[in-house]
């Protein structure tokens, strides 16, 4: 198994119990706990988990920053990438999520840019931008994911009409496409492929070939794919239509 793999399965147990505990992980997985405290360490450093005396509970409020430092060259990198998808004009929807934050800080200037986010932090970034209309997707805000979701959020999507969705996704697999942790948050992902006339999702490294609880869209679902990774080893995606950058 994987080491991004394992650590998604962690993601998984903390999501669905609210904690785990060392030795647990480490019969099921047959691993040493030493192993699983690093993967405990390496997922707490990311703002996914807190750690406590034999295992790790549920991340906290106010960890959200700790996503945003992780692999934040390479989220800066990806998104100089996408911001090149952008065409003058466009209408264009932010999902919430640290590398969504990155493309939000640099998207190009006096485009005539009408943007939609269901993120807070991505709407504290562009509310200073006065050449952007800004449209702020309410409804109950997850600490974990720095989300609104839910019914009020899914509404007030189902209204827009978008040229380009930029996706966040916890999950990323040829095989099992798009996936998140959390019901409420796919939900208002789907809701978000709906009204999109071109998805775009920014995949860091650790997230490739893992995958979530919950299904947002089989990999075709997505248009285009941003990611630091060789083509050549992204064949599964490619064969499926997907372009990637």
């Amino acid at each position: 198994m994987l080491t991004a793999q394992r650590h998604h399965l962690i993601q998984t147990e903390l999501a669905a119990h609210g904690r785990v505990i060392s030795g647990d992980l480490a019969r099921r997985f047959d691993l040493s706990e030493d192993t699983i405290r690093r993967d405990l360490r390496h997922l707490s450093k990311q703002g996914l988990c807190q750690r406590v005396y034999g295992g790790a509970v549920a991340p906290t409020p106010g960890q959200l920053h700790k996503r945003h430092d992780y692999l934040s060259e390479e989220k800066k990198a990806l998104a100089a990438r996408a911001v090149g998808l952008i065409e003058k004009g466009q209408t264009i929807l932010i999902d919430a999520g640290s590398t969504n934050s990155a493309i939000s800080r640099i998207l190009p200037a006096d485009l005539g840019l009408t943007v939609a986010t269901n993120a807070p932090d991505i709407v504290t970034i562009l509310s200073q931008r006065s050449d952007i209309n800004l449209i702020v997707l309410g409804g109950q805000y997850d600490v974990h994911t720095g989300a609104c979701t839910g019914p009020a959020t899914e509404a007030a999507i189902s209204a827009l009409c978008v040229d380009l969705l930029f996706l966040g996704s916890c999950g990323v697999d040829e095989t099992h496409g798009m996936t998140a942790f959390d019901p409420a948050e796919a939900a208002a992902k789907q809701a978000m492929l709906s009204v999109s006339a071109h998805v775009a999702v920014a995949v860091t490294q650790d997230k490739l070939a893992t995958s979530a609880p919950y299904r947002i869209c089989p990999a075709d679902g997505v248009h285009t794919m941003i990611t630091d990774q060789p083509a050549g080893e992204l064949s599964g995606f490619t064969q499926q239509g997907v372009t990637i950058r």
